[in-house]
């Protein structure tokens, strides 16, 4: 009998521990949501990757690869110009950006990370009155982020 109380409490400590180490995991641990998009035009295509790690329903930062393929010239160059001026902006107006832009042979690539924490979403959804509805108590949300990187042609997962 007293071996039999020795086992019982094992499984009870070792199930207690399970489902503590789970309730942490859950509570304190960052979630992610990849999303993915492509889209091929008739001179280049678009892949792009967005990994979204998230807290309590709360977006904490973005991490965005986007890479465009193309054989013209021309249509880099203006990629280029477009990621440097975007991200410039909002590096510059709502802080919390970081970025590289990759030019080759034949392809552009623009690797970006969103840190919420730093960025000021209050301000971006003055000059931006669309991002409020993926937004709550002026917090990026993970369903909203889905939903707008949804809306866009991704697929989240």
């Amino acid at each position: 009998m007293k071996k039999y109380l020795q086992n019982k409490k094992l499984v009870i400590y070792g199930v207690s521990g399970i489902l503590f180490i789970g309730l942490c995991i859950i509570l304190f641990c960052d979630r992610k949501v990849t999303c993915t998009f492509e889209s091929k035009q008739d001179n280049h295509v678009i892949n792009a990757k967005y990994i979204i790690k998230y807290k309590n329903g709360y977006v904490k930062k973005v991490k965005i690869n986007q890479i465009v393929t193309t054989d013209e010239k021309s249509i880099i160059d203006k990629y280029n110009k477009q990621f440097e001026k975007q991200y410039s902006s909002n590096k510059k107006n709502y802080g919390g950006y970081d970025y590289k832009i990759t030019i080759k042979d034949d392809s552009i690539s623009s690797n970006v990370v969103i840190n919420y924490k730093k960025f000021d979403m209050n301000k971006f959804i003055k000059n931006n009155e669309a991002m409020k509805q993926y937004t709550k108590d002026g917090k990026f949300t993970i369903e909203g982020a889905k939903k707008m990187y949804e809306a866009s042609g991704a697929i989240c997962k």
